[in-house]
């Protein structure tokens, strides 16, 4: 586990601050974890495919300190919220949205044979909500690496993101893959990191892009996944294998991950339209994630942009998770000279886009946006949120030097 001392941030400051006003005392414990952006490798985690994500300088933080009993007290600043509840009674059903997230790790961890006692607690964050940037994972990852030292118990880095992992699948009820927890917990400083979701094997990548920087666009669409069309894409990848397996019969066809791109023609043949391309998406989305590896390793920025777009192309007309929105950011961007391309990041549905522009060519990326992007969905004089990420590490605790 990382521990850091004079890099405290303002939402650091904020959060223990928040915890000694709420709780009357200071935390024993600083947990932080990150955001993510996935530079490339959308809808093939839960299909045992290839990421390549990286975290990000937006952060959860979670102050935790021991109370007597077995109570656990906690705040959310973002919600404005207090809730208690009975350690090792965890209710999936609880009507406080993000005490949910608390619940399920600490369900989770139960089940391990680790029970927790009282403690009180303050979370907040700049991480956005809803806009893909993997908030939910990030409140997971830092409630676990918290408990690890409240507590006093440590888990590897595959066991915490497996256990963060169920508990958005089965306590939250959020059919996710296994990328954004294990990226909050395994990030490299200025490396992304390559996972392979079939072994959980992960290799450091170094972004190798002088001369250019990594940009997000928040294009303010909100989406609540667990009430989106995710699971309904989940559900029609399996239809996709099925196709494959009997196509395949010789092969053995666990995932759409066993699917090659020269395997697509024999699979089109029998599929239907809908199940085709699903598979499509998925098959050639993962031979980009390994050609992007490649050209990330030479410094082939030309390459790292072809396959931006190219992943944005197919996410939109082929697995169909992009909206209006979306669509337009990454237009506007394809028209200003020394941006070598963009895509949607995240589930989809709105959220996030991704783009590497040249260091010179940021403030006309900028003034595009702001000039052009007006969709209706937002208020008159509402624009995208612009900035450029600093890749960071993964969860750590905070300590006081």
């Amino acid at each position: 586990m990382i521990v850091k001392g004079n890099d405290m941030r303002g939402v650091d400051r904020k959060v223990i601050e928040s915890f000694g006003d709420i709780h009357a005392g200071k935390p024993d414990v600083v947990a932080v974890a990150p955001g993510r952006v996935n530079v490339i490798g959308e809808h093939t985690d839960y299909n045992d495919g290839f990421v390549l994500p990286v975290a990000i300088d937006r952060e959860v933080v979670f102050a935790a300190g021991k109370a007597p009993g077995n109570k656990i007290t906690g705040y959310s600043i973002d919600f404005d919220g207090k809730a208690t509840i009975e350690a090792g009674v965890y209710n999936p059903g609880h009507p406080c949205g993000w005490l949910r997230y608390v619940m399920g790790v600490l369900s989770e961890l139960e089940k391990t044979g680790i029970s927790v006692e009282g403690f009180s607690f303050t979370v907040g964050g700049d991480v956005p909500i809803g806009a893909g940037l993997s908030s939910s994972a990030a409140l997971e990852m830092a409630v676990c690496t918290a408990m690890e030292e409240l507590f006093g118990f440590r888990l590897d880095d595959r066991e915490a993101a497996l256990l963060c992992q169920r508990a958005e699948n089965n306590f939250v009820g959020m059919n996710c893959g296994i990328m954004d927890q294990y990226i909050a917990r395994v990030g490299k400083h200025d490396h992304a990191v390559l996972i392979d979701c079939r072994d959980l094997t992960v290799s450091a990548v170094g972004i190798n892009t002088p001369g250019y920087s990594w940009l997000v666009i928040d294009s303010k669409k909100r989406r609540g996944l667990v009430d989106s069309e995710y699971n309904r894409r989940r559900r029609e990848c399996e239809e996709g294998v099925r196709v494959a397996q009997s196509v395949f019969p010789e092969r053995t066809v666990e995932r759409l991950r066993d699917i090659t791109v020269a395997d697509l023609n024999s699979l089109k043949n029998a599929s239907d339209d809908t199940a085709f391309r699903r598979a499509k998406h998925v098959v050639t989305e993962n031979d980009r994630v390994l050609k992007t590896v490649d050209a990330l390793r030479t410094g082939d920025i030309d390459a790292v942009g072809r396959n931006l777009s190219a992943s944005h192309d197919s996410l939109r007309d082929d697995f169909e998770v992009s909206c209006g929105e979306l669509d337009m950011l990454v237009g506007i961007l394809s028209e200003v000279d020394g941006v070598a391309g963009a895509r949607l990041t995240g589930a989809g549905f709105g959220g996030c886009v991704i783009a590497l522009v040249r260091d010179d060519a940021i403030t006309d990326a900028r003034r595009a946006l702001e000039e052009k992007y007006h969709p209706g969905s937002l208020s008159d004089g509402e624009g995208a949120d612009i900035w450029p990420i600093t890749i960071s590490e993964g969860a750590h605790i905070l300590r006081e030097s």
